[in-house]
Order: structure tokens, then C-alpha cells, then sequence
């Protein structure tokens, strides 16, 4: 039987990011930028597990940690682990490694764990997490991921026929688009975002874990990280935007905004289609499209689902 093990916090940070590189399916939380970020804006420290079996690395795994009154741990494990090039282990690797997790989480009057696994919903896994000493406390994720590794001709022909006539309809009009690659005006997006989220009772990402994250991403450099902002301009007045956060192989649509003249004319989609060319240009291989809820927000549901990507549900919330 190979041995599984977790090392936490050995080597640097250039090597965690070479590693992370090679997830097919890196999620954004589970980035190092995204645990700087965490730590200016929350408290929490990143501990990063390498997974190995037999010594070699096959996996990757970010646990957010903070002191409460000096005695209290807070810690949080979400949307992870992370399989290397795009090989998924197999149940013994995968139960050996959710063992070693509830041992870097535990669960006890002094120690609170969030634990939002990157694992399908199932019966299978449910029994596997309970196995391993977790217990469930919510739903799981509900997102849509598009594959970016087709042609752009072929991303065209998977959307819906409407949100196709709908974006030949935007890049008719007289909108234009400007894409940076600093997202130097998020704080204006964040404050939409706010006066968004009041309206349609949802909660944002707060301003400042935005700019923190989006600094760090920018700031870490090279072509395996980067905050991408589109903005759909009419004449001089933005009627749309969006923000996308590249982390290794993958991204992930953060913010997505439009007002009546936008949304009339169809500019959101404008914005994604134009954001998706960019960020494959890039190299990015996949796109993480946020959070989806059918019940709640059906309207969004539809759109992303539009884009031709596939929905996934993870298998629940656990402490």
C-alpha cells in the first residue's frame, strides 16, 4: 500500500506556485495570493500541504488559520484538495489524504474547521467524509466551469442559441470594450458591486480583500497569475463589467456587474465572451464562473449555464 503524507510548509513559495501550476482544476481559494490576501484583510495564516504518495508530489492542499483570544483556532479548508496534472487519486489515496486533513483540522471546544471539500456530491464521499471524522453542516458549491481548451470557433458554437443572437446583437452595437490586465479601476467596480449586492440581497466580497487579492495576483507576476477587468464602454459611459482572477492553469469570474442599459443591450455577455478570448490568449485553460444557485438566482443560473459549461455541486460543508 503507498504512503500518503502531507508536508506543511516546507520549501517556497516558488515551488508551491510551480506545483500549483499543474492543477488542472486550481480553484481560487485555494491560491497562495488568496491567503496573503486572507491574512491582511482577516488575520488567518496560510499553511501549505504538498500531498505526496510514496514521496512524490500529487497534490496540494491550503489551510487558513487564525488565534482567537490567543487560545482559540479558527481554521478554514475550502475548495481544495487540488489533484496534479489532472490525475485523480484513487479511494485509498483519496481517504488517506481527508485522514490527514481532519488531523491538521481537529475538531474540539478550542478548535473550530470549515471544511468545504473539492469533491463531487455523492453518496460515496458523503460516507468517506464521515469516515474520516467529519460531520456535515451545509450545502455544498454550486458553480459552472467552461473549458477553455477548445477553438474560439467551437466556444461559439457551445453557447445557447440565445446568449449566441444576443452577443452577436453587443459586438454589432457601438459598445467598446476595454480590457486591463491591473484592474486599476476595481475600487469603482467594488463600490457597484456594493450597491448591487444591497439591491438583490446577496452578500459581496468585501472591498478590501478585492483589492488585496487582486494586488497580490498582480504582484506575484509572470503568466500564472494576473487580475483581469472588461468593461463595456457606451461612448464614455461603462454600462457593464467584470472581474477575473488567474490563478495557475485555471480563473475565476469574481464580479460581474451591468445597469438597465447594459443589461438591455446585452453588454454582460460582451464582457464574458471578451473576457474568455483573453484569458485563453493567456494560456488559461479553464474558467471557474462563480457560484450558481438555480433556486435563489435561476436568472443568473441560466446565463452562465448559457456559456455552454458544466455544472458541478460539491458534496457539502463540513466541521
Amino acid at each position: 500500500m503507498a504512503e500518503i503524507s502531507i508536508a506543511w510548509n516546507e520549501g517556497t513559495v516558488g515551488e508551491w506556485d510551480s506545483l500549483f501550476a499543474r492543477a488542472s482544476y486550481s480553484t481560487l481559494l485555494q491560491s497562495f495570493a488568496y491567503g496573503r490576501a486572507m491574512g491582511r484583510t482577516y488575520g488567518y495564516l496560510p499553511l501549505l500541504g504538498v500531498i505526496r504518495r510514496d514521496g512524490v508530489p500529487i497534490g496540494l492542499a491550503q489551510i487558513l488559520e487564525r488565534r482567537l483570544l490567543k487560545i482559540f483556532h479558527d481554521r478554514q479548508f475550502h475548495r481544495g484538495p487540488l489533484w496534479l496534472d489532472g490525475i485523480e487519486p484513487d479511494s485509498e489515496t483519496l481517504e488517506a489524504t481527508f485522514r490527514l486533513l481532519r488531523k491538521a483540522c481537529p475538531r474540539s471546544l478550542l478548535s473550530r474547521a470549515s471544511v468545504l471539500p473539492e469533491l463531487s456530491v455523492s453518496p460515496e464521499n458523503e460516507d468517506l467524509l464521515k469516515r474520516c471524522g467529519f460531520h456535515r453542516h451545509g450545502p455544498g458549491y454550486q458553480t459552472v466551469w467552461l473549458d477553455l481548451g477548445m477553438s474560439e470557433e467551437a466556444l461559439r458554437a457551445g453557447l445557447a442559441r440565445d446568449w449566441r443572437q444576443r452577443l452577436r446583437g453587443a459586438e454589432k452595437s457601438a459598445l467598446v470594450i476595454d480590457a486591463d490586465w491591473q484592474a486599476d479601476n476595481l475600487p469603482w467596480l467594488m463600490k457597484q458591486e456594493h450597491d448591487q449586492a444591497l439591491g438583490k440581497g446577496f452578500r459581496p466580497m468585501t472591498g478590501a480583500l478585492a483589492v488585496r487579492l487582486r494586488n497580490a495576483l498582480v504582484k506575484a507576476g509572470g503568466a500564472e497569475s494576473g487580475a483581469l477587468m472588461v468593461t463595456a464602454m457606451d461612448k464614455r459611459s461603462p454600462v457593464a463589467s467584470g472581474l477575473f482572477f488567474r490563478h495557475g492553469a485555471a480563473a475565476t469570474s469574481q464580479i460581474s456587474w451591468a445597469n438597465e442599459a447594459g443589461r438591455k443591450s446585452g453588454a454582460m455577455r460582451f464582457v464574458l465572451w471578451r473576457a474568455i478570448l483573453a484569458l485563453k490568449e493567456r494560456g488559461v485553460r479553464r474558467l471557474d464562473l462563480g457560484g450558481v444557485n438555480p433556486d435563489s438566482a435561476p436568472g443568473v443560473t441560466e446565463f452562465k449555464l448559457g456559456t455552454g459549461g458544466q455544472a458541478v455541486e460539491t458534496v457539502g460543508q463540513y466541521r
